[in-house]
């Protein structure tokens, strides 16, 4: 169902009071119009928001970074808070590295720092698909991303990601969590990454 975009104006204003006083929202994007994702903004640049995630609306999940451009909606979410509000930490802190918010590599390599693994998705040019895995290579304009396979092992060979596809990243939540886990670490690697373009 295709819903009325909200002005860009409203978008951020809310996303700044979520900021200013750690009340939790509800947002809907363009490049997922039926997922509802939840969670308390944290940052918020130009380009990027930076979630505590929360699932169910009323438990902390770790963190989410999401492309502002693809924001169709934003409004607070206050039924959970009063729960949310006894349990601690509350409020969520920020992640506890070094993330600067207007840099994907940035983001990314403090995502993996405090969690190992990432996850990460590119919407637009591939919806509904999520990939989990550990960065190893860097080039000015993309990575290679050692990934973890649906069944939990970790991948033989490296990906290629565009910076600029990037929709989405994901860290240290309860579902990467339980990848690791069942995955084990990140394997040491023997050969090196394909040639870098």
């Amino acid at each position: 169902m295709a819903q009325k975009k909200q002005s860009r104006k409203k978008l951020l204003a809310t996303l700044r009071e979520s900021l200013e006083t750690s009340t939790p929202v509800q947002l809907r994007r363009a490049v997922e119009p039926e997922e509802v994702l939840q969670g308390v903004a944290l940052e918020l640049s130009e380009d990027w928001v930076l979630l505590a995630g929360l699932r169910e609306g009323a438990y902390l999940n770790g963190y989410q970074i999401l492309r502002v451009k693809d924001l169709v909606d934003v409004v607070p979410e206050t039924r959970f808070l009063p729960f949310l509000q006894r349990r601690r930490p509350w409020p969520p802190a920020r992640p506890a590295v070094d993330l600067e918010l207007s840099d994907l590599r940035s983001i990314i390599t403090a995502g993996a720092a405090a969690a190992e693994v990432v996850s990460i998705s590119r919407e637009t040019k591939r919806p509904g698909t999520v990939l989990i895995g550990a960065p190893i290579e860097w080039t000015r304009k993309s990575l290679w991303l050692l990934p973890i396979t649906p069944q939990c092992r970790w991948e033989q060979h490296l990906v290629q990601v565009k910076l600029k596809d990037l929709t989405q990243v994901g860290f240290g939540g309860d579902y990467e969590a339980a990848v690791l886990d069942v995955a084990g670490p990140v394997p040491p690697r023997t050969d090196p990454a394909p040639a870098l373009t």
